[in-house]
């Protein structure tokens, strides 16, 4: 096992193991996941920290583009953050990614009991369900107007309740399980993880990366860019990944890298490609290609044709 200094790590570990997930570790702290993890259709990409407030933008950003790249859900989990001790049973988020402490996750993917609070900001909130909600409003003959007034909302949070669209106060939560005499809290799944808004765009800082990422945008691949991951790009529309061998980097960063890389390709189900310049690096065992080469093609399907990936046209090229 590797990272044994590293405490959380190793319980997230032991979870993911004890829940029967298959387990990659990515070996270095300059990137912005440790874990790689899948179970059936569930995929997680994981980064654990002490202080969730060391992580930078820049780092939770790339960890939610490869999220997004792979259809898999990012977390952090963590002890502590800038507002106190990260609780158990409650989900926080940091720069569009949750964040839950160690026991929560294990709790969620031990024993399916998942968190029912999560912090915003304004307070705590809880998450209703809604069809359970207008279900229990219906039977009792109460419009969305009558229990709004009840409860002391507007007509609109009541029809956003029923919509599971917005989360209520604690305190919002018991009055209406009062009126009720029934329960409505659901639980949060931490497994199932969406954007809250458009992955930002960004090219990689490599000149070789770079060059890469835009001439896969200029062909119309859906080029997602990387600077704190061990893929550089990702080209959605085809399913490639890309590393790149920058000029001025040694040997051995570049075998990390490129180990790393095929940690996240064994569960994330991918081959990927390295990228080179003029100097030709050591074989590293995977599919090599220059970058002169890509630079040549004029479209999306000359690019699979030069990596041997099968074109399914899909009226985009």
């Amino acid at each position: 096992m590797k990272h044994k200094s590293n405490e959380i790590l190793c319980k997230v570990l032991k979870t993911l193991d004890e829940a029967g997930y298959s387990i990659s570790e990515v070996d270095s702290e300059d990137y912005c996941l440790e874990i790689v993890a899948k179970k059936g259709n569930i995929k997680l990409l994981i980064k654990s920290l002490t202080n969730i407030d060391s992580e930078r933008r820049d780092s939770v950003e790339d960890l939610a583009s490869l999220a997004v790249s792979f259809n898999a859900t990012p977390l952090i989990i963590g002890h502590r953050m800038q507002k106190g001790v990260i609780e158990h049973g409650t989900m926080y988020e940091r720069f569009g990614v949750n964040v839950i402490n160690p026991e929560t996750f294990r709790n969620a993917a031990l024993e399916k009991s998942l968190p029912i609070v999560y912090s915003k900001r304004g307070g705590l909130y809880v998450k209703i369900d809604g069809k359970a909600l207008k279900r229990l409003r219906e039977k009792e003959g109460m419009s969305l107007g009558d229990l709004a007034n009840k409860i002391g909302v507007s007509r609109k949070a009541v029809y956003e309740y029923e919509r599971s669209q917005m989360g209520a106060t604690l305190a919002t939560v018991a009055r209406i399980e009062e009126i009720l005499d029934a329960d409505i809290i659901t639980g949060i799944n931490v497994f199932d993880w969406h954007p809250s808004s458009d992955i930002p765009e960004k090219s990689p800082t490599g000149i070789v990366a770079r060059q890469l990422h835009g001439k896969l945008k200029k062909i119309g691949c859906k080029s997602i860019g990387f600077n704190f991951a061990p893929i550089d790009v990702h080209a959605r529309n085809i399913g490639a990944s890309f590393l790149t061998s920058e000029e001025n980097v040694d040997e051995g960063r570049l075998e990390r890298k490129v180990s790393a890389a095929i940690e996240v390709g064994k569960i994330m189900g991918m081959q990927p490609i390295l990228v080179t310049g003029e100097t030709k690096p050591r074989d590293q065992g995977l599919t090599l290609v220059r970058i002169d080469e890509i630079k040549k093609l004029e479209k999306t399907k000359d690019l699979m044709a030069l990596l041997g990936l099968d074109y399914c046209p899909n009226g985009e090229n």
